[in-house]
């Protein structure tokens, strides 16, 4: 079997974990697999192979190649409906619907969405956004690159455009909640809000798409973003390559895998919609240092009043305690590491500041009434339907 998915992205990594997870649990394939970008021309042998079967990206420059092959193949696309093989991909209507769910929940109310007209999955999320805007009674504008960047290999491009992006986002009312149709164009964002003087995220809310992880983590402030079922689209795509090359007909034409959740980072940050500017300063702390053995104490000596005054401040605020909220910050980091990553349970309890696994599974237990084994299970292992 050949696998043609891109490996210089997560979104492409992701999925090709989720082939090897089915092949770990059935029964194993002999794999032909090389590293590829999303612009390789089709590989030279694929003309003449005469494999088994193939889960690739119909993209044009391979879409041709694979059709005169008549070999099995799974389709991996996220261009829209038009794929001529079954195709399993991701719902990106339901991830700009997220995305704006997400906004509203920091205490956006004014909405843009920056994409790439040209791209299938760049349109259908920027259609989720805007309808789930305009379903809440909010306007939301967009904005379009004239001369699209190729994965940052066109850099004079990029320049030309976050200078344009920024004149266009310095121009907007504020505060603005942004969604960018993935991580690439997030950072893009983020760099035209600081060209134009807007701080993220007071001023701008930015949120993007893909999880990339590296693209997030390097950016600045970190860059929220959505994080797409890669996982269970790979594992889909190889049990329907199963069915197909046993039994020689698809046993569905069409699969869109709704997203994981929300992957928060610093460019939403809850902080910025607290009117106490002392509870904002608490948060802030929290936010950041909640994996540390942060302690109340640490917190009373950051801000610098008395535990009653601040316990009184948060209650009147956020309608919780302190402890409640350095509490939930960690479940919040262990919920990423257990969907995100392969730690083991000791490791998640320690990079998300519980003292040892037996009190994490009690707080994850207390707050969402099940075990975090349970919850790594749920939300990232998929389940086939062939």
């Amino acid at each position: 079997m050949a696998v043609l998915v891109e490996t210089s992205m997560a979104y492409g990594r992701e999925m090709i974990h989720g082939v090897a997870q089915y092949l770990q649990e059935n029964e194993p394939w002999t794999i032909f697999f090389e590293h590829r970008s999303l612009q390789d021309p089709a590989p030279p042998w694929l003309a003449d192979w005469r494999g088994d079967g193939i889960i690739t990206r119909m993209a044009p420059q391979l879409s041709e190649v694979v059709l005169k092959s008549g070999i099995p193949t799974v389709d991996v696309d996220d261009q829209g409906p038009k794929s001529p093989m079954p195709n399993i991909q991701s719902d990106h209507e339901a991830i700009g619907a997220l995305a704006l769910a997400h906004l509203r929940q920091q205490g956006c109310e004014r909405f843009a969405f920056v994409g790439h007209p040209h791209f299938g999955w760049s349109v259908r999320r920027r259609d989720g956004f805007v309808a789930a805007a305009r379903a809440a009674g909010r306007r939301c504008d967009e904005y379009y690159s004239e001369n699209p960047v190729s994965w940052g290999h066109q850099q004079a491009s990029w320049e030309a455009e976050t200078e344009k992006l920024a004149s266009w986002l310095g121009g907007l009312p504020k505060p603005l909640g942004v969604m960018a149709c993935n991580d690439f164009v997030g950072v893009q964002a983020l760099d035209a809000c600081r060209r134009a003087g807007l701080a993220v995220p007071d001023d701008v809310a930015i949120i993007g798409v893909d999880n990339d992880v590296l693209a997030c983590e390097l950016a600045y402030p970190p860059l929220t973003s959505i994080i797409p079922a890669c996982r269970r689209i790979g594992y889909e795509a190889a049990a329907l390559l199963d069915v197909l090359m046993k039994r020689g007909r698809p046993c569905r034409e069409r699969l869109d895998v709704p997203p994981l959740g929300v992957a928060v980072r610093h460019s939403t940050d809850i902080t910025k919609k607290v009117g106490d500017p002392l509870v904002a300063k608490a948060l802030r702390l929290i936010r950041e240092r909640a994996c540390d053995n942060l302690c109340v104490e640490d917190v009373l000596a950051h801000v610098g009043v008395s535990r009653s005054a601040l316990q009184r401040r948060f209650r009147a605020t956020l309608n919780r305690t302190v402890h409640d909220a350095i509490a939930e910050a960690r479940l919040r980091l262990a919920k990423q590491l257990l969907v995100e990553t392969d730690l083991p349970l000791p490791d998640v309890a320690h990079r998300s500041g519980f003292a040892h696994a037996e009190y994490m599974s009690a707080a994850f237990r207390l707050a969402t009434g099940s075990a975090p084994g349970a919850f790594r299970r749920e939300n990232r292992k998929p389940h086939a339907q062939a």
